[in-house]
C-alpha cells in the first residue's frame, strides 16, 4: 500500500480522491457520482459516459484499500471502479452543458407556450387536442362534424329508463356514486 500515491483534487467545490495508476490521476466513479455529479441522473451520466467512450479500471484489492483509507469510497465497498482526469473533466462539462441546455429549453418552452395560450380559450377538457374547432373528425377523407354537448343528468327518483341493466355485473364508481353495467 506504500507504492500507490494518492491526493485529493478539488473539482467545482467537492474535494475527490485519487490514486495515481500508471502515471494517470484515477478518480472514484462512485465518488464521481455521488458528491460531483449528484444532481444528475445516473442514466444520463451513464449515456454520456458511453457516448463519451469512458475507459473504466477495475480496481484491484490494493487499490481498493487505498481509496478506503482517503475516505472516497464507501469502507464496505467490495469493488471500485477509476477513471481518469481527463474522463471526469469530460463527463462533468458534457453533464453540466447538457443539463443547463435542457433547463433552457424547458424555460424557452415555457414561455411561449403560456404566451400562446390565451385564458379564455385555454382547454377545459383533457382530450381537447383530438377535437377540433369543435368538430368530431370521422375519418380522413371525412369532413368534420359539429359535437352534440354531453351533459350528465342527475337521477331523479322516477327515471328508471336511465338506470343501468339489473341482470348485468355492476361496478361501483366513487367518482359519480352511480354503478354502471360491467362490459
Amino acid at each position: 500500500m506504500g507504492d500507490l500515491k494518492s491526493g485529493f483534487e478539488e473539482v467545482d467545490g467537492v474535494r475527490l480522491g485519487y490514486l495515481i495508476i500508471k502515471g494517470k490521476q484515477m478518480f472514484a466513479l462512485s465518488q464521481v457520482f455521488t458528491d460531483l455529479l449528484k444532481n444528475i441522473p445516473r442514466t444520463t451520466v451513464h449515456k454520456r459516459m458511453d457516448h463519451l467512450k469512458v475507459k473504466k479500471h477495475h480496481c484491484d484489492l490494493e487499490e481498493l484499500r487505498k481509496l478506503k483509507a482517503i475516505n472516497s469510497i464507501a469502507f464496505h465497498a467490495a469493488k471500485c471502479t477509476l477513471i481518469s482526469r481527463e474522463d471526469v473533466e469530460a463527463l462533468y462539462t458534457s453533464c453540466k452543458t447538457e443539463r443547463v441546455l435542457k433547463t433552457k429549453r424547458r424555460k424557452i418552452s415555457r414561455a411561449l407556450s403560456t404566451a400562446d395560450l390565451r385564458p379564455d380559450l385555454a382547454p377545459t377538457d383533457p382530450f381537447s387536442g383530438f377535437w377540433k374547432e369543435n368538430k368530431l373528425w370521422l375519418g380522413l377523407n371525412d369532413s368534420p362534424r359539429p359535437l352534440l354537448p354531453i351533459r350528465r343528468k342527475a337521477l331523479r327518483p322516477g327515471d328508471t329508463a336511465l338506470l343501468p341493466a339489473s341482470h348485468l355485473p355492476h361496478i361501483f364508481s366513487k367518482y359519480t356514486g352511480h354503478s354502471y353495467p360491467e362490459i
